[in-house]
């Protein structure tokens, strides 16, 4: 149950509450009159590069972390709404002076870093054809401004809502929910609300997610060998390299029978050093099928070297066991339940640096199984490997009948025209941090996914009609 605590607004009188029905503005009207100031919110909040960094007082995600934040709240102090930066970590916003049981609204500020490839800088917000092309866009600074230029036009309309709706604004949703946790400790969450962070209609079971590293020390014989790939355990990696020092004449051979351009991979030899660069295609870590992880054929290649020490063994294990498939079945885990579906896994990270290798990898399991069956699974799949557990979250799953889900339904289906159905995904919303929480937008059935990909971009056309589909969806639940 939210506790405000030291957090909580002044009293004030509700927005727009005493106002006459000559004096009301319509919500819908309100929103397409603000579209341009809404584009130009936007494309303040996409300009600031906000992976997270390192912490600095009143900034515990980083500087430009906390600027998204800064930036957001004054975006909703200008549109009347009350806001609080809840020392950085997060933030929140709702209508002044409303009182009642909340309904939450959990966005999020941060992105994932940016990668290589994109066909127009992804911190510049450039526009073409009313698309936006920008880091962040869909993930999740989009769908935040809408949120918020819903619940101005709301209060505008001089609604007297019987709910509070609060927006609140997550920091580091991407790398750990350190935001959240705080906030919940410090502010308290609601019982009830939605995430817009993934895709329509209604996402209702969200599979349970497994982050650990599993490391171990690798001889690599005569060769000085290091291996870097990917950023993120929950992004399928876009490049991976080796430096390999030694004897190269006796590498050269491997490395003209593998087909090197069919699998991305290109290398360079100068005197005793080889220096491999595999290229791949990022996704995100729900949907690892979707992507191409640079990681595995530069493992498949390093497997195929003829090389003294552990490491050509070593890289042959990894690939037969996380490189072959993405659903568990090369680790013992292939898991499956036909509430939420099967379970996936993917290499995000692997690091060889001074004899030591590590392996950090993304599981999500399906609602009926538990963490410690995955944590079994791979210590079972990687004997000689130690176990740090990293990010790990329950399964989550909210029953259909619930009037939250009921309502969304009936908004949904009432401006799209098409059934409002409810689906269980792999991804990672701030709908489970709530006791009974969805997902709801913004990707649409069957269109791509562009979160945590190259060129990620989203239409300003759509944007708006998500700014109308929340407005409808406030006005569901708290009149």
């Amino acid at each position: 149950m939210a506790n405000n605590g030291p957090y909580a607004q002044k009293a004030e009188g509700v927005y727009g509450g005493n106002a006459g029905k000559d004096n009301i503005m319509d919500m819908h009207k309100y929103i397409d009159e603000h579209r341009d100031a809404m584009v130009s919110d936007l494309k303040t909040l996409l300009r600031i590069p906000s992976v997270e960094g390192e912490p600095q007082p009143g900034a515990p995600f980083g500087s430009e972390v906390r600027r998204a934040l800064d930036t957001a709240l004054e975006m909703c102090r200008k549109l009347g709404l009350h806001a609080v930066n809840v020392d950085g970590y997060a933030g929140y916003a709702e209508i002044p002076g409303c009182t009642g049981e909340q309904i939450g609204v959990l966005t999020h500020l941060d992105v994932v870093p940016c990668g290589k490839g994109w066909s127009y800088p992804p911190f510049d917000a450039y526009e073409k054809n009313g698309v936006v092309w920008a880091r962040g866009v869909c993930d999740d600074k989009g769908p935040l401004v809408a949120s918020v230029y819903a619940l101005a036009a709301y209060a505008q309309s001089g609604a007297q809502p019987k709910k509070n709706i609060r927006l609140i604004f997550g920091c580091n949703e991407e790398s750990g929910w350190g935001c959240i946790d705080y906030y919940s400790a410090h502010v308290g969450l609601p019982e009830v609300g939605f995430s817009p962070d993934a895709d329509y209609p209604i996402i209702n079971t969200e599979k349970g997610i497994y982050q650990c590293t599993l490391s171990r020390d690798i001889n690599c014989g005569s060769y000085e060998v290091s291996i870097h790939g990917g950023d993120r355990p929950n992004v399928v990696a876009p490049e991976a390299k080796a430096v390999i020092k030694g004897n190269t004449d006796k590498l050269a051979f491997a490395l003209l029978e593998y087909d090197c351009h069919s699998n991305g991979i290109s290398y360079t030899v100068q005197k005793d050093t080889v220096t491999i660069t595999s290229k791949g295609v990022p996704a995100h870590a729900s949907t690892p099928q979707e992507g191409k992880n640079a990681v595995w054929p530069l493992l498949e290649l390093i497997s195929r070297l003829p090389m003294d020490g552990e490491l050509p063994a070593a890289a042959k294990e990894i690939y037969e066991k996380l490189c072959r498939t993405t659903d568990g079945s090369g680790i013992g885990l292939a898991l499956c339940d036909e509430v939420s579906g099967a379970l996936t896994d993917n290499l995000g990270i692997i690091e060889l640096e001074n004899g030591r290798l590590s392996l950090t990898v993304d599981i999500r399991f399906p609602v009926t199984f538990s963490d410690k069956t995955v944590r079994e699974g791979l210590l079972s799949a990687f004997p000689g490997y130690a176990l740090s557990e990293g990010h790990v979250q329950q399964p989550h799953h909210t029953p259909k009948e619930h009037y939250l889900v009921q309502a969304l339904s009936r908004v949904y289906e009432r401006r799209t025209g098409q059934e409002a159905h409810c689906i269980a995904i792999g991804g990672g919303t701030y709908a489970r941090a709530l006791k009974t929480g969805v997902a709801f937008g913004v990707n649409r059935p069957g269109a791509p996914e562009y979160a945590h990909n190259t060129d990620e971009r989203m239409s300003m056309d759509e944007l708006m009609e998500d700014v109308h589909m929340f407005a409808d969806v406030y006005k569901e639940l708290a009149d």
